[in-house]
């Protein structure tokens, strides 16, 4: 029994030790593969653990899905890539729940380029998990949203130097929903 429990201290002190191998072995929801991010071998950061960080700025990469976006209009997303507008998700995973913006900077590489109106309303749909119109005839509309769980950067930052834990945000940079 003690060797056992030796040999489990070891590989959970391994997979901490390694950033890569911090993805938790049980309770991992399996991602979609509708986002690609920049720092694919970036280590798994959990929501909870990143608003524990010890620092207010830092970078990581999580497991999310979204529940929420404002706004959520195909209309008001064309003007956010043509404006000075951002896209406020609502993430969570197993710890947490946050939001997370989308700025006009990243917002163009976010959703793939200046796209058409129906072009990021599909998007937005697969990242929310609303059904298209053709799912639903096929499950006699029985199935609800069900937001899919994808792979993202976050980076947390300050907006007031004189607060900065109470003025800390999260921006979404380096992921792109794929077509």
């Amino acid at each position: 029994m003690f060797i056992k429990c030796i040999n489990n201290s070891r590989t959970f002190n391994g997979r901490f030790a390694t950033q890569v191998h911090r993805e938790p072995m049980a309770s991992l929801h399996t991602a979609s593969d509708i986002t690609d991010v920049e720092f694919k071998r970036a280590g798994y950061t959990t929501l909870m653990e990143s608003l524990t960080h010890g620092q207010v700025t830092h970078k990581f990469k999580t497991l999310v899905r979204v529940v929420a976006a404002y706004p959520c209009q195909g209309k008001e997303l064309h003007s956010l890539l043509t404006g000075d507008y951002c896209l406020r998700l609502t993430l969570e995973d197993p710890t947490a729940r946050i939001h997370a913006y989308v700025h006009k900077d990243n917002a163009v590489s976010f959703f793939g380029g200046f796209l058409t109106l129906a072009a990021l309303t599909r998007k937005m749909n697969r990242l929310l998990g609303v059904p298209e119109p053709e799912d639903d005839a096929e499950e006699g509309m029985a199935g609800g949203r069900n937001p899919p769980w994808i792979w993202c950067c976050l980076k947390s930052y300050r907006l007031d130097k004189y607060d900065p834990w109470g003025s800390r945000r999260y921006r979404i940079f380096g992921t792109e929903i794929r077509d």
